[in-house]
């Protein structure tokens, strides 16, 4: 009658898929309302008729169990969670060592995260990120350039693609009206920029349409930041004044705080403003600090955007090919444009960490193997007692999950720190070293990384307990257990693992440190010892004439070089390793005259007098510059090494003659005698090559913009102070900004390959450690085995030498195997990293043979010292071990 109801429930609410569990709570409620009516003296018919009765639906009968069913699981949850506090509490030394190395694995894996998540996951504050498309012109023999101006009206004129173009023009402002005038970060936007980016002012009013025309009022925006520290935050800012270039712009808004660019910014006018006070606005072959940022229209694909850029770029390299011969366009996600070539580093050491994590849940799966044999009973007697093997499992999951979470915990507090260390590592004006923090996101993964690390070190140690032989373990009666053979075998298994994934790190860190190495012994061209640096902008209106900007520069020049401590002063429109650059074509007298596009275009350095010295540059041939090398002197110059080789193929160059741009026979060619040839220089880093290089005379090409060297006898820091007061004696609104030394410039050129490098020896040391620590283990608990063994072979005369050898030689496989795969493994994942190193090859040979020998070497090494501490027991007291 009961099963007869029962299928009848089923079939009313056509559950045929009821599990057993359930089905046998709903057979035991229904046999207890049975029982209860039976008691009060019901014959079982009626006890049967009452129970249909009143469980006429198996939708009550399901909830009451299922109500019951979370009940009990939760108490059964609850019962699970204080067993495992008390039993880890009961095992102080395996939970601390289990939950501290968790903790590092987690702390550092959580650390990196968070530098993943600035860079390359963060969203970007704009309404539809993944629309936006930076775009650039390129040239084969340069690669990425900036735009034009009049090349992007025609672009934006031509597409179809975007929605919205706007130009972006970097530039920086001299700001006065102010106690210390300060050099302020800017651009020159259209009109559209920030409503394309969805972008609205906090205060204030965006710009409008009319102010992308020439000749409009200067008016700016103002970022969050300059803001809040130069008006205090009042919102009576608006309509005030500031005070740039010698101008004065009206304020009409303020930037949100969470606005944020691919450079500093500082403040921001229309482009119309930029237009009317720069003349290559109008020159197509002018490309200035410039790029351009659209947005696609819906449904246009990124390749069919490109596809279409290409074609407008081959229409105005037909139409005007003296400026756009061989220009193409280069489009680039956003979020690639702001990760730059942080990327890869990025993803190196991330996957350094997920290593680490791995080697460390593996070393805690071996602890929780060996913990294993001391509870072999317990668990035997609870399989016996009707405990399913679902509960063990369960059970020792809630175990693995208390000691991930305390792991976690701790893991956090390392991840604050090393989050603290990343930031000093990294250049502090990036926008990677604002947004580092433990914020919402990373907390969410790190505990995502806690309940993930609890089932990778804990289900197959728990599954192994699971499948204990009851009657075996039963049988032992008291004797100490041991691991079984599959137990062992995967111990090995994961000691192996571990032993691979070290060798991994282990070699990518040996080969960034030959490739830092490399990279800080190549010869930067110059001596940065005891140089100091920094810019000097001129852009006010009195300086709007060359001899009053001679005159500047004359006079910082005389009042500079008779400071105590200086031995030399110099000026150049740029220095190495800095990446500043100003191009242009050159013609060779002589030389057939190459296609558009294809003449040769070096760097070119305005440079005083004495820059040379001053920097240390060896000069090769010829002559340095002369005060005589004035305005009413014939026009010199300086070419490098590379361009002397590349065009004079051996002979001197030095009378030979250039000219800046391209010869036309209806222009008076401006002709340049070479007097001298300079050793290259590394403008653009150390890991990049030289370029083409032309020095001139500043006194024959005037520039307002220059950075000031000094060299110095002693500390060249000490001297900023003073040379501060030298400006300002001369002009006290002219700011001095980028001080710096040479030197320093020198360790910030090779700053991501040196951050890299300590990150990937740290987690590789670590890995190191964990996996001695995990061959130690397997070799200690597997003599501890074996103890009464080794008392017969002593007894019966085995020496103590063939019994170290027999210990080690165990080890020594597990450790061959381990770096045999490792070793494969590298030569596949290495390749990775080939964009990150500097002459060496990812697949270096010594590199690979050097760390296979220190890995080997640690791992006899955590071989031997329980194989030493083995042979000398005494053969008595090891026969007597049971």
């Amino acid at each position: 009658m009961l099963t007869d109801l029962l299928f009848r429930l089923r079939a009313l609410f056509r559950a045929k898929a009821v599990d057993r569990e359930l089905d046998e709570e709903l057979r035991f409620h229904l046999e207890r309302q049975i029982l209860k009516y039976l008691d009060s003296g019901l014959t079982r018919d009626q006890a049967e008729r009452r129970v249909r009765m009143e469980f006429g639906g198996l939708a009550q009968v399901k909830e009451e169990c299922r109500d019951a069913r979370g009940i009990n699981l939760l108490e059964t949850f609850l019962r699970d969670l204080c067993y495992g506090l008390r039993t880890l509490r009961q095992s102080p030394g395996f939970t601390s060592v289990a939950m501290v190395t968790l903790a590092l694995g987690i702390g550092a894996t959580t650390a990196i995260f968070s530098v993943v998540y600035a860079v390359l996951l963060r969203p970007l504050p704009y309404k539809d990120p993944g629309a936006l498309v930076v775009l650039n012109e390129t040239t084969p023999k340069v690669g990425l350039v900036s735009v034009s101006y009049p090349n992007f009206l025609d672009w934006r004129a031509q597409s179809h693609a975007f929605t919205q173009m706007a130009i972006v023009h970097n530039d920086e402002f001299n700001l006065a009206g102010i106690d210390q005038p300060e050099d302020v970060s800017g651009c020159a936007v259209s009109p559209n920029f920030l409503a394309m980016l969805g972008v609205r002012p906090l205060l204030g009013r965006d710009f409008d349409a009319s102010e992308e025309k020439p000749g409009t009022r200067p008016v700016v925006l103002l970022s969050y930041h300059l803001w809040q520290s130069h008006f205090g935050g009042d919102h009576n800012a608006i309509g005030r004044s500031i005070t740039l270039n010698g101008r004065a712009f009206t304020i009409i808004g303020v930037l949100p705080a969470h606005y944020v660019s691919m450079e500093k910014t500082d403040v921001i006018e229309p482009i119309g403003v930029w237009a009317t006070n720069n003349p290559e606005a109008s020159d197509r072959g002018e490309r200035g600090d410039t790029v351009v940022i659209g947005r696609l229209a819906a449904g246009t694909t990124f390749s069919q955007a490109r596809a279409e850029m290409q074609s407008i770029a081959a229409r105005l390299a037909q139409t005007y090919p003296a400026a756009n011969d061989q220009f193409g366009v280069a489009l680039q996600p956003i979020r690639d444009a702001f990760a730059g070539n942080l990327r890869p580093a990025i993803l190196v050491l991330f996957g350094a960490v997920v290593i680490v994590l791995l080697i460390a849940c593996g070393n805690v799966a071996n602890l929780f193997l060996m913990r294993s044999t001391s509870r072999a009973k317990e668990i035997a007697v609870r399989l016996t007692m009707g405990a399913g093997r679902g509960r063990i499992v369960s059970q020792m999951l809630v175990e693995s999950f208390l000691l991930a979470f305390s792991g976690g915990v701790l893991g956090l507090a390392l991840a604050a720190g090393g989050i603290q260390g990343i930031v000093r590592l990294i250049p502090s004006d990036t926008q990677a070293a604002s947004n580092l923090s433990l914020n919402g996101v990373v907390l969410l993964f790190a505990a995502g990384l806690v309940i993930l690390s609890a089932f990778v070190f804990g289900l197959s140690p728990a599954l192994h307990s699971a499948k204990a032989d009851v009657q075996s373990e039963l049988k032992e009666s008291g004797r100490s257990v041991t691991l079984t053979r599959d137990q062992n075998r995967w111990r090995g298994i994961l000691v192996m693992a571990e032993i691979s994934l070290a060798l991994v790190l282990l070699i990518g860190a040996g080969l960034m440190m030959k490739s830092l190495y490399r990279l800080v012994a190549v010869d930067p061209g110059f001596q940065p010892d005891h140089v100091l640096t920094m810019e000097l902008g001129l852009r006010t209106a009195q300086y709007e004439k060359p001899a009053a900007i001679l005159n500047f520069w004359q006079q910082v020049l005389e009042r500079v070089r008779p400071l105590p401590g200086v031995e030399a002063a110099a000026l150049g429109s740029g220095v190495p390793l800095a990446d500043e650059h100003s191009r242009t074509d050159i013609t060779i007298e002589g030389m057939a005259l190459p296609k558009p596009g294809s003449f040769p275009h070096p760097d070119v350095h305005i440079v005083s007098p004495g820059y040379v010295r001053t920097l240390g540059v060896p000069l090769l041939r010829g002559r340095a510059f002369m005060d005589a090398d004035n305005e009413s002197a014939p026009l010199v110059a300086i070419i490098n090494a590379m361009l002397a080789e590349r065009f004079f193929h051996g002979q001197n160059p030095i009378g030979r003659r250039i000219m800046f741009g391209r010869f036309s026979a209806n222009v008076a060619p401006k002709w340049r005698t070479i007097v001298g040839v300079a050793a290259d220089t590394k403008m653009y880093g150390l890991s990049n090559p030289a370029r083409f290089e032309v020095y001139v005379p500043v006194r024959q090409s005037v520039a307002s913009h220059m950075n000031l060297l000094v060299k110095s006898r002693n500390d060249p820091a000490a001297l900023t102070s003073a040379i501060r007061i030298v400006i300002a004696s001369i002009d006290k609104d002219q700011p001095v900004y980028g001080i710096t030394t040479m030197s320093q410039l020198e360790r910030d050129s090779v700053s991501t390959q040196r951050t890299t490098l300590i990150l990937l020896a740290l987690f590789s040391t670590l890995a190191l450690l964990l996996a001695a620590i995990g061959v130690y283990g397997v070799i200690s608990y597997s003599v501890a085995q074996r103890t009464h063994e080794i008392g017969i072979r002593m007894a019966l005369g085995a020496g103590s030498r063939e019994v170290l050898r027999m210990v080690i030689a165990q080890g020594a496989r597990i450790a061959a195997a381990g770096i045999l795969i490792g070793m494969v493994a590298s030569l596949g994942l290495m390749r990775l990293l080939a964009n990150q190193l500097f002459s060496v090859s990812a697949t270096d040979p010594p590199t690979f043979t050097v760390v296979a020998a220190v890995l080997a070497f640690t791992a006899l090494l955590a071989c031997y010292i329980p194989a030493r501490r083995t042979v000398r027991v005494d053969p008595m007291i090891a026969l007597r071990h049971e």
